[in-house]
């Protein structure tokens, strides 16, 4: 019986207790029906919201529900804010999928809003700054104490660039108190590893923007979503790295705006700065920087090198800059192997290490724009690849003041040693583009000097073969996509550099070599001259007689430009020409050779050119190929030594040949012939040997035809 009256008293309680709840539950419920259909006008508050938003901003609205619940307050549901007007152009600044209002009171006649929550929205601005600013003002003076967002993301476009893109949302809370606003915000638990993570903490003025201060951290944060903060952090254009670190903004009265932090940058993809063509992948960095109203001051560590740089302002009749620069980087290769262009089959083989320091201020004078002093030094310089080689170089570069400079370079180029000195001045103008940018070209004048005892022509074969390559490729995608010709004067490297140049470069070889193992040619001697808009190189090659002159009037919308090369019996050691799949190597050369041609680019200069040339080939020997023995004819006359000599001139794409002699004890042929495509045709009369008639040889593609 005692059992049987506890369990009543126990199942009593929890009857009384469903009871309660039940009365709780229908009073939660009863007013919260009562609020919805006669205290909160939702129908009335849906046209006031968007009449507010559209009022305010000019921006079209569109609101999918308007409710109420005692436990969210007012809640619209799929809100959607247009960049224009009306949606005709589907171009959104705002997505929210849910937004709730907490009410101050509910039987108020006019209640305020305590907080407002937005879940999961995306707001996209083009970078347009009137509208941040109404944005930033109305959460100023909303008086709002509590607004939040949650996984929210962010989107700042500009043209057709992304400068901030939050790939994954962020929780961010702002709360009022003491006429001052607290901003925090986070995008996940911080302390995860190997996550992508940032937060952060800050606050502000209620009255206005002149004071604030926030800290934040990063954790592997990709500067993708945010690339504009990227750029501004490293002082130059990145693409894509990976973030970690922390730093401090801040501004008041006194010290103005003030930033200070320390980031790491890793899997950097980074394009050099003046060479648009080439990146530095992959590279590893730790950056301090602290940023103050009239200066920034970066430093960039890493494992071999130092790099620190700063950035003065200075208000006269406008903003001049005055930029210091200090530099020590023990190890070259490590940064080196990390720069390719962007095709990726290049590399940049250099080592060494280098260190100096410069300064460059901006005078506020057009004429002389720039003021250039420091000094750079270069030690154990080594260049390593299959076109150059270059080895122990050392250097120094002194820029003293009135932006006068000397340079001095010992090194060993293909094994031997080499001289490089000279000095001179440059004075930067100021100029203004017809866009309202400006640019600064560059009159210089400079006199070099460059010796060495010894110098081998063909060890520089594989540079000329690598360029000669290089420009068939331009001609053949300039021809493929129809690409137009660009007037020279209007291009960067000229305005900049080459329209006021004056350079004077002397050339003294002590031993000038043909190729490796050949005799000495003697002494050569040359000069380069760059001056008023004209390029002008003659080199003697050594006391034969040989000579390479080259001359170019650059100051055109179309340059002109001349080779000549003159071999007066020139040792030869590569095969000249081939033949039928037969190599023709001569012993020595006599060539009077003419290219003349106007342009700004190699297809231009290869489709106006005008070339002709005298040729005799001494001592050729013949070298049997797999075509030849195929032909039906007696060779032997071709196994001695014999000489070639004839005119070639070019017209179009073809070249034509007159004034052929082929001569020796057994060969006495004259006649003329054509080049088409690298394919020759002959047509020779005289003696082969003990036959003699008219013989007609004709290289076509596997197979040489003689009749």
């Amino acid at each position: 019986m005692n059992r049987i009256r506890e369990n009543k008293r126990v199942l009593f309680s929890f009857l009384a207790l469903g009871f309660i709840f039940f009365c709780f539950i229908l009073c939660y419920y009863g007013l919260e029906f009562y609020l919805r259909n006669y205290r909160i006008p939702l129908v009335q508050l849906r046209k006031a919201v968007s009449y507010t938003i559209n009022k305010e901003l000019g921006k079209a609205v569109d609101i999918g529900v308007l409710d109420f619940s005692l436990r969210e307050g007012l809640i619209i549901e799929d809100l959607v804010v247009s960049n224009e007007e009306d949606f005709s152009f589907n171009d959104h600044m705002l997505k929210v999928k849910k937004v709730t209002f907490r009410l101050s009171s509910y039987f108020k006649e006019s209640p305020t809003v305590e907080q407002i929550d937005f879940y999961s929205p995306h707001l996209v601005l083009n970078e347009n700054a009137s509208l941040r600013n109404q944005l930033i003002e109305y959460a100023q003076k909303s008086k709002l104490k509590d607004i939040r967002f949650h996984d929210a993301r962010l989107t700042v476009k500009q043209n057709d660039s992304t400068l901030v893109d939050w790939k994954e949302g962020w929780d961010i809370v702002l709360k009022r108190k003491n006429k001052r606003l607290y901003l925090s915000y986070n995008n996940g638990w911080f302390w995860i590893p190997n996550s992508t993570r940032i937060k952060g903490e800050g606050e502000f003025s209620e009255a206005g923007l002149d004071e604030f201060q926030f800290e934040f951290k990063w954790k592997n944060y990709p500067s993708e979503e945010a690339i504009i903060l990227t750029n501004y952090l490293f002082g130059s254009s990145v693409h894509s790295a990976v973030l970690s670190g922390e730093g401090k903004v801040s501004r008041d009265p006194v010290s103005g705006f003030v930033a200070k932090g320390d980031v790491e940058f890793e899997n950097s993809f980074i394009p050099l700065p003046f060479f648009e063509n080439y990146i530095l992948d992959g590279f590893r960095f730790r950056e301090v920087f602290l940023f103050t109203p009239n200066k920034e001051e970066r430093e960039f560590l890493g494992t071999d090198f130092r790099i620190k740089t700063s950035i003065k302002s200075e208000t006269i009749k406008e903003t001049v800059l005055d930029r210091h620069f200090e530099f020590q980087i023990e190890s070259l290769e490590d940064i080196a192997e990390r720069i390719s262009d962007l095709s990726g089959n290049f590399t940049l083989p250099l080592s060494g290490s280098l260190k100096g320091n410069i300064d460059l201020t901006e005078t506020g004078d057009k004429n002389k724009w720039f003021l250039l002093r420091g000094e750079v030094t270069g030690s154990d310089i080594q260049w390593d690849s299959k076109l150059l080689q270059l080895e122990k170089g050392n250097f120094s570069l002194k820029l003293t003041e009135g932006n006068e400079w000397a340079f001095n370079f010992d090194s060993l180029f293909f094994g031997k040693p080499t001289h490089l000195s000279g000095g001179g001045n440059s004075t930067w103008g100021r100029s203004k583009k017809t866009d309202g940018s400006y640019y600064y070209p560059l009159q210089s004048k400079t006199k070099l000097n460059f010796q060495t005892p010894d110098l081998t022509a063909n060890d520089w074969k594989p540079l000329y073969e690598d360029w000669k390559q290089e420009t068939l490729e331009e001609i053949r995608e300039r021809q493929e996509k129809l690409i137009p010709e660009e007037y020279f004067y209007q291009t960067k490297i000229y305005k900049y550099f080459l329209e006021m140049m004056n350079l004077d470069l002397s050339i003294q070889i002590t031993n000038y070599f043909p190729y490796s193992g050949s005799q000495s040619l003697g002494e050569a001697k040359g000069n380069f001259l760059v001056k008023d808009g004209r390029m002008n190189l003659v080199l003697n090659l050594g006391n034969s007689n040989s000579k390479l002159s080259a001359v170019s009037y650059f100051a055109s919308k179309t340059p002109n430009f001349g080779l000549s090369l003159v071999l007066s019996e020139y040792p030869w050691s590569d095969p000249w020409m081939n033949f039928c799949g037969a190599e023709l190597k001569p012993t020595h050369v006599s060539l009077d050779y003419s290219f003349n041609s106007i342009g700004s680019d190699y297809y231009s200069l290869h489709k106006d050119a005008r070339t002709s040339y005298s040729l005799k080939l001494f001592g050729v020997d013949f070298k049997q190929a797999d075509l030849v023995p195929k032909l039906e004819m007696d060779l032997s006359p071709f196994k001695k030594p014999f000489r070639i000599e004839f005119d070639l001139s070019r017209y179009s794409d073809m070249d034509y040949i007159s004034n052929l002699v082929v001569s020796s004890d057994t060969l006495d042929l004259k006649g003329y012939g054509n080049n088409k495509n690298g394919n020759y045709a002959f047509t020779a009369y005289g003696a082969v040997g003990v036959s003699r008639g008219t013989f007609s040889f004709t290289e076509e593609e596997n197979k040489c035809v003689i009749k």
